[in-house]
């Protein structure tokens, strides 16, 4: 087993070669000069470029048309959009995998969906919340970049069994956290579960991801989507976010809390499955190493290649229970009888 990593320097990608390392799995960087033939040495190329997105794509394009697994974790709803079209064009005859948002966001809304949707029968809307507190969160370089490259683009949402574009703040639902934060006011945002959950669970006809905020903040969030869709207003918010200041160390990022909440509703029932913790980088690295060891071991079948989604790599429960190992993740699930509500 050998794996190749992408952008082993960045905050992720260290955590990555981290775990690897103490995994005892033998990998190496992939340099972006060198991609192509260099490729085909490895079993799975893990990406974590972080929002360098020509590096990322000319390396996946690449490792795809070499018969060579991808996970990405870039969590840029627009790239993951690419990166299935991809898979499907370049993977399917050479029996590769591509698995993109190998992450916090937004593989953990896709594993709890699937955990959710067991518990109930005729599945049919998924409503994926995220929220993050503790200590004040400061992005990483490479999420700096990728919210630029975010800058102005709507949102993929699954309403009614239609694909649809949506800016962020233009939904509102209360979001049931478990403590210690509790249900929550949370506001429509930009989320890979539209695009990843429909691969496991066919059933579902709405498919939403929305971000915990106040009222206030989810106004805001409306406002500066608003301001992105000019010119002018793009270079402004770029400017601002370019310009954030902070490092992201192991003190910081252990301040750093993270939940997830996805309910998978069906006819007079709903069922619940849930996840937090803290140090969202490191949870990161831990379910994107996860996904590219199961990878690994899954050998090419030309003709059978293309986009996956996280939980189709490995059971779902399986993965967050391995990940609860290396990190301080907690999960669970339960089924809810709205009748009784």
């Amino acid at each position: 087993m050998r794996i190749g990593l992408l952008g082993s320097t960045g905050v992720v990608g260290h955590a990555v070669a981290g775990l690897l390392t103490e995994r005892r799995v033998e990998w190496a960087r992939i340099d972006v000069r060198g991609a192509g033939e260099a490729l085909a040495q490895f079993q799975v190329a893990v990406l974590a470029t972080g929002g360098d997105l020509e590096a990322t794509r000319t390396v996946a394009t690449a490792a795809l048309a070499a018969g060579v697994h991808v996970v990405d974790v870039d969590r840029e709803v627009g790239h993951l959009d690419w990166l299935h079209r991809t898979g499907a064009e370049r993977g399917r005859d050479t029996g590769a995998h591509a698995v993109g948002a190998a992450g916090v966001r937004f593989a953990m809304g896709d594993l709890l969906a699937s955990l959710a949707a067991e518990l109930v029968a005729q599945p049919r809307a998924l409503h994926a919340a995220y929220t993050a507190g503790g200590r004040p969160n400061r992005l990483t370089p490479g999420e700096r970049r990728a919210a630029v490259a975010a800058l102005g683009r709507s949102g993929t949402a699954l309403v009614d069994g239609r694909r649809v574009e949506e800016h962020p703040g233009e939904a509102r639902r209360l979001a049931w956290f478990p403590r210690p934060v509790g249900p929550a006011h949370a506001a429509a945002v930009p989320g890979g579960e539209a695009l990843t959950v429909p691969l496991h669970v066919p059933e579902l006809t709405t498919i939403r991801t929305y971000e915990s905020l106040s009222g206030w903040r989810a106004e805001l969030l409306q406002a500066r989507a608003n301001l992105a869709r000019t010119t002018r207003g793009r270079r402004l918010l770029a400017r601002r976010l370019q310009a954030g200041r902070g490092t992201v160390g192991p003190a910081t990022r252990s301040g750093q809390r993270w939940g997830c909440v996805a309910e998978v509703a069906a006819e007079g029932s709903l069922g619940r499955a849930w996840a937090y913790g803290y140090d969202p980088v490191g949870v990161t690295a831990a379910v994107a190493t996860e996904l590219a060891l199961h990878l690994a071991a899954v050998v090419p079948v030309p003709g059978s290649g293309g986009a996956r989604a996280p939980s189709q790599i490995t059971d779902p429960g399986e993965l967050l229970d391995t990940v609860a190992e290396v990190t301080d993740l907690r999960w669970s699930r339960t089924p809810v009888d709205l009748a009784q509500r």
